[in-house]
């Protein structure tokens, strides 16, 4: 029987298929879409191997796509892929061509036949020539995009797309896969003319192209910017600020008395300390504005941009006080202290009509580099100043400054903060004043004062600007504007089609159609077809479908996907689905998939990493009573990772198809109706007492643990019903409550974590006889955080006492599970915590969990060498010691997902790690030192104990002797 191989051909009866992965004949069916070699069935082993690696080595470049290409290996062998591969040939002669390029082309076969496979009967020798010439000239986008559009456009037409040319460093296509793109372009363009489809077609291209380049742009703005500085530079400033303070007190020498009997007042000192703040803010501004225009035009069409700006603002201090400015202070920044400085240094070369050669060019760089960092100096130093310092009852009505009033002559005012919307109260001590726009309302000749604050939402959108926002947010504010100097980026309408790419665009106007909206009949560029397509009633409609989803799979949501590092999220509204496919690229929003997920016979999953980024959609189907895996997709319909595909089919296997949600605070009897005959052994009846009794004790136990995880909900008293509540919630609102608690009270960190190792099932199940464990080994089954798999053990966790048990079980293992969450991720609250109130227990699974990481977050710091089994600190410790923290850290850090196997080999190369924001001036040996003074603190009674002396004890086997020394009190902590 011949091999089947992908794309709907047939290796032939007289060929023999080879795996990749494994050098294994087959005979005729193997792993779907699997990566085979093929020849004669005269080929030795050793030829074999030698192909399959010359495969192998092609996809790690291209991937597993390029073995359906049929790419010649060499003594007869040709590369294919079996039947149940994704997409068509094109994406795998596309990928092909992408690692062999031009050159190597003859190694797909025939010219013609390469791009029949690219454009189909489109392929014309124009189009050919095109389509080699973008391909030497490494332009693969529009090679795909002209690829993805061949059933669509005429040869003329592609040949014009062949043409396009994307900026540098910009990809309209990204990671697109070009079959999955065609089926979206037929869906969206399919209505119109050919020449209307190739007019939208590149309208899209220029737009996506148009959103990438100011992207990239924002990007090199923000990294263009030396914030390293900021914190010499403040202190710089200050220090020249107390001084010019003192200068224009007339205080020579301060001493206590001349404090004591200083009184400034408005006309002999904060008049001229609130100009010489206006004037650094508006230098600081105008420098920064230089910066944002040599970045965006160059230096000569850049700087002629704020030319007048920049002789006014270098004029309006004296020369003595920017040369005083300028003077070296020992220990201090070698920086200007004001930023006007760096502006006059500009000036004077320009005044002199001195060359613009490289000189220039370099002087110009290096004075903008330090923009963002003089702006955020002045910045926090007019918030100390109009905030906190100068009060507005010290202030005239109606002060003006000079300073202003000359930059704004040439500089006017830019939106979004302009007069006529300018609200905000002078600062003033007439109380309430109206403000800048109320006045100019009531008289059209109003000027601007200085006390309205304009001036200081001009700098506030400045910074704003160089961190790549269009404007800074402001509201309101008592005597200063409430300023956000990083807004938040607004998010688009559910559903809207995105630019961020081509097939991410695409891919939201086919889902739209697919919903049932209508496309305009006449439109020419993207904007309005996607305007026309959103402005049909069904997105509105579509937008609040709920779900159903079965009890065994809701459970999961949030959890860890087992064998992976990965987070499981489950739709329960169509919502959810037009945020994923926002992202993915995909349909997953789309009619069909909506349509059986509210009948409930579809649920659709995201798997997200770390990083909180989807990395597939997964939907799963009932079959029988099981769920089986029926699609999964990576982002743009690419083939997710091989071991992701195998731990989401596993995950899958093991769900059941229904489990009842019972209340564990519900009476259930359990026990069985009396039967006369009994066939055999019935494990409800025999252990069903047993496991109550000892549940209950172990609740008695876990009291104060369950008070900890209760109190996370606002319950003091410790409610089990509270812990429902927990269980049930989300895993963003369970997050939430976590940080909000280590924001609150950072000393419940080492609290909150030990109660989620206390597991009152886990102990009672444990407590039972050996015997009855030995008989009943899936008993253990119930401590789980997971769908109960069989009928007696679900009808176990219906017992109240069992049920409320495992609800705390299950509520820990989740708790514990966000705090190692918030631990990798680098959260502030948590950090602060731990930073604050760190215990070995608490230290030593997380710093486990960290170096066994494959990859990481936020920066790592090596507190061991590699390899190094001593771990420094006081006291001192070993990874090697049986009954020390680290080894009895394990069980904590394996169930946190930590693979032994991978601690160790990372552990050889690299030393333990833990993050770096956790290690304070003292490094690992202050915080270890620091994590046992606090736990001695804790087991310590509450009064302060003197312990006896002891006398020395002789050396024994297994002893140490030690000197007699009295204990120390345990009194106040050295912080």
């Amino acid at each position: 029987m011949a091999v089947r191989l992908a794309f709907g051909i047939g290796a032939g009866r007289d060929r023999r298929a080879w795996l990749v992965e494994t050098g294994e004949e087959i005979a005729h069916d193997g792993p779907a879409g699997a990566a085979v070699v093929l020849r004669e069935r005269d080929s030795d082993a050793a030829r074999v191997a030698i192909a399959c690696a010359d495969l192998a080595g092609l996809m790690e470049l291209g991937g597993p796509v390029i073995a359906g290409a049929g790419i010649d290996l060499g003594d007869g062998f040709t590369s294919a892929r079996l039947a149940g591969a994704s997409g068509d040939r094109r994406d795998a002669v596309l990928a092909a061509l992408r690692v062999l390029r031009v050159g190597g082309a003859w190694r797909l076969g025939e010219r013609t036949a390469t791009l029949v496979a690219l454009f189909g009967v489109t392929a014309t020798k124009p189009v050919g020539a095109a389509a080699e010439q973008a391909m030497g000239e490494g332009r693969w986008a529009a090679v795909v995009l002209a690829s993805a559009a061949a059933n669509l456009l005429g040869p003329e037409q592609l040949v014009r797309v062949l043409a396009l040319t994307a900026p540098e460093d910009v990809d309209p296509i990204s990671d697109a896969v070009p079959s999955a793109l065609a089926e979206n372009l037929g869906e969206v363009l399919e209505s119109f003319t050919r020449p209307r489809r190739l007019e939208l077609l590149l309208d899209l291209w220029e737009r996506v192209c148009a959103g990438q380049t100011a992207e990239l742009m924002r990007r090199r703005l923000a990294a263009s910017h030396d914030l390293s500085v900021v914190a010499a530079l403040g202190a710089r400033y200050r220090h020249f600020d107390e001084a010019e303070q003192m200068r224009t007190a007339g205080i020579s020498e301060p001493t206590l008395i001349t404090a004591l009997h200083f009184e400034p007042t408005w006309e002999d000192f904060w008049r001229y300390t609130v100009e010489r703040r206006i004037e650094d803010a508006l230098a600081a501004t105008v420098l920064l504005k230089t910066a944002i225009a040599v970045h965006a035009c160059g230096i000569d069409a850049g700087l002629a941009r704020v030319r007048e700006e920049i002789t006014v603002v270098s004029t309006l201090s004296d020369d003595g006080e920017l040369e005083r400015a300028c003077r070296l202070v020992a220990k201090q920044s070698p920086l200007p202290a004001r930023p006007a400085c760096r502006l006059r240094d500009i000036d004077l070369w320009l005044r002199q009509h001195r060359p613009r050669n490289a000189a220039f060019e370099k002087l110009v760089r290096v004075r903008i580099s330090t923009a963002l960092a003089y702006a955020t100096v002045v910045y926090e130093a007019c918030e100390r100043a109009f905030g906190s310092e100068l009060s507005w009852r010290q202030c005239p009505d109606g002060w003006e400054s000079d300073a202003l009033r000359a930059w704004r002559k040439v500089a006017g005012y830019t939106a979004p903060h302009t007069p006529a919307t300018w609200l905000h109260e002078p600062l003033t001590v007439e109380d309430p004043a109206p403000s800048l726009a109320q006045r100019l309302a009531a008289d059209a000749g109003t000027r601007e004062l200085a006390s309205d604050m304009l001036w200081m939402a001009d700098l506030a959108d400045a910074i704003a600007r160089a961190r790549g926002h269009a404007a800074a947010e402001i509201d309101g504010g008592f005597q200063i504007p409430c300023v956000v100097l990083e807004p938040d980026v607004p998010r688009p309408e559910p559903l809207t089609p995105r630019v961020d790419s081509i097939p991410l665009a695409v891919a939201g106007a086919a889902q739209l159609l697919a919903l049932g909206a209508t496309a305009p009949a006449r439109c020419r560029d993207w904007n309005r077809l996607c305007a026309g397509l959103m402005s049909s009633g069904t997105v509105a409609q579509t937008l609040s479908n709920e779900f159903v989803v079965a009890e065994p799979v809701l459970a999961y949501e949030g959890a860890v996907l087992p064998g992976t590092a990965f987070r499981i999220q489950i739709a329960r509204n169509a919502g959810r689905l037009a945020e994923w496919s926002d992202y993915m690229g995909n349909c997953i929003a789309g009619p069909w998939y909506q349509a059986e997920a509210v009948r409930g016979r579809s649920i659709l999953v995201a798997i997200r990493d770390e990083s909180d980024v989807i990395r597939a959609n997964v939907e799963l189907r009932a079959v029988g009573a099981r769920w089986v895996v029926d699609e999964i997709k990576a982002r743009f319909n690419n083939e997710p990772d091989s071991a992701l595909l195998q731990a989401v089919r596993d995950w899958a296997g093991s769900l059941r198809a229904a489990e009842p949600e019972v209340d564990p605070m519900e009476s259930v009897n359990v026990e069985p109706p009396v039967r006369n005959r009994r066939s055999g052994a019935n494990p409800v009846r025999e252990v069903g007492p047993l496991l109550r009794e000892a549940a209950r004790k172990a609740q008695i136990e876990s009291e104060s643990a369950l008070r900890e995880l209760a109190a996370l909900a606002g319950d003091t008293e410790g409610d089990a019903k509270t812990l429902t509540a927990l269980r049930r919630s989300s895993i963003e609102r369970s997050t939430l409550l976590c940080v909000e608690a280590l924001d609150g009270r950072p000393s419940i960190l080492p609290r909150l974590w030990a109660a989620t190792g206390v597991r009152p099932l886990a102990a009672a199940v444990e407590a039972l006889d050996p015997g009855v464990l030995a008989r009943y080994p899936r008993l253990r089954g119930l401590t789980a955080d997971a769908p109960l798999p069989s009928q007696v053990l679900r009808t176990l966790a219906k017992d109240p006492d069992i049920a409320a048990a495992r609800n705390q079980d299950r509520v820990a293992h989740r708790i514990r599970a966000i705090l190692a969450r918030l631990a990798r991720t680098g959260d502030a609250s948590f950090t602060a915590a731990l930073t604050r109130h760190p215990t070995p227990d608490l230290l030593c699974p997380l710093v486990l969990a960290t170096t066994a990481a494959s990859r990481h977050r936020i920066p790592v710091s090596a507190i061991t060498g590699p390899g190094a089994d001593v771990v420094p600190g006081f006291p001192a410790t070993s990874l090697s010691d049986s009954e020390g923290p680290w080894a009895a850290a394990w069980p904590a850090a394996l169930e946190l997902g930590t693979d032994k196997a991978e601690f160790a080999d990372q552990f050889s190369r690299t030393g333990l790690l833990v993050p770096a924001a956790w290690l304070g001036a003292g490094g690992w040996p202050a915080l270890w030192s620091r994590a046992h003074l606090k736990q001695r603190a804790r087991r310590a009674p509450g009064r302060i104990q003197q312990v006896r002396r002891q006398e020395s004890v002789p050396f024994q086997e297994g002893l140490i002797p030690f000197s007699p020394r009295p204990a120390e009190p345990v009194g106040e902590l050295p912080r």
